[in-house]
């Protein structure tokens, strides 16, 4: 009688706790992008990201990948956003990981399916290659792409080139937004020496940031004038603009819900005057 009443305990409790976690996971983090940027949020109170899939049928959901170089901040981008969280232990994403933030911008709120996934060494050129290799990472059905490369080792920039090739090449790309993120923006110039340190070396010291500017200007002309892209340098450590990250990246999708005919109501109101621009003139369209 005593074990049976014990086993009776055992399996209510654990009932409790998969209520609680189920409790916990259903939490949806809901970002106001434009408050947040203007410093009206100090802090965020956060439960977790739910591991389920939100219905479709309750809001917009937009699929985002990130997409880089290894190391360049990837995954450091996506928790300081949705959790304002860095680790300085640098751990390779070994799986895919999925987050579910709602944002809100131009006063319409989204449902964000935001993905982590390992560094792929190509673009699958279909859906059997992306069967076969990338089973579930849903790259070829995304909503929108986040390109990251590390500012302080503009070489990784030539990774997210090459996959931005392949995409175009392999999917139609017309109105799926397209945003590069150049990270790491406080390691520019960061091991420049002081002057105490001899002026030989801070000649040269100075002579490589010179030319790290140079190739940062060409990346950006690029990026801007020939892909009609948009671009937004970051700091995910010390959490520099990466809420300008996405909201430049949320409003390239508002433009095109609005200009693609998606809704019928009157036009979103003109923010020309905020901090990301004119939301027409940022988002990225590749014909």
């Amino acid at each position: 009688m005593n074990r049976l009443d014990n086993t009776s305990k055992r399996d209510k409790d654990d009932d409790d706790n998969e209520k609680g976690n189920c409790t916990k996971q259903n939490k949806i983090l809901e970002l106001d992008l434009d408050y947040l940027e203007r410093g009206g949020g100090g802090t965020l109170t956060v439960g977790g990201a739910p591991s389920v899939e939100p219905s479709p049928d309750s809001l917009d959901l937009v699929k985002v990948v990130l997409l880089g170089a290894p190391a360049v901040g990837k995954t450091s981008i996506i928790q300081q956003f949705v959790w304002s969280d860095f680790s300085e232990e640098y751990v390779p994403t070994d799986r895919k990981h999925t987050f579910y933030p709602s944002v809100i911008i131009n006063e319409h709120l989204y449902e964000v399916k935001i993905t982590d996934v390992p560094v792929i060494p190509y673009f699958p050129i279909n859906s059997y290659y992306e069967w076969a290799h990338y089973r579930f990472y849903g790259l070829r059905n995304a909503t929108a792409y986040i390109l990251v490369f590390d500012l302080s080792n503009v070489e990784t920039f030539q990774y997210i080139r090459t996959l931005r090739d392949q995409m175009v090449e392999s999917r139609d790309m017309r109105n799926v937004p397209v945003l590069v993120v150049g990270n790491k923006q406080d390691l520019l110039c960061s091991n420049t020496p002081s002057a105490a340190s001899g002026l030989q070396q801070l000649a040269i010291a100075e002579s490589a940031c010179g030319d790290s500017r140079e190739k940062r200007r060409n990346i950006v002309n690029l990026v801007r004038k020939h892909w009609k892209c948009g671009y937004v340098e970051c700091s995910a450590k010390y959490n520099w603009r990466v809420i300008a990250v996405f909201k430049e990246l949320m409003e390239m999708i508002d433009a095109l819900e609005w200009s693609g005919g998606g809704r019928s109501a009157e036009p979103p109101p003109d923010s020309s005057t905020g901090a990301g621009g004119g939301s027409h003139e940022t988002r990225c369209v590749i014909a």
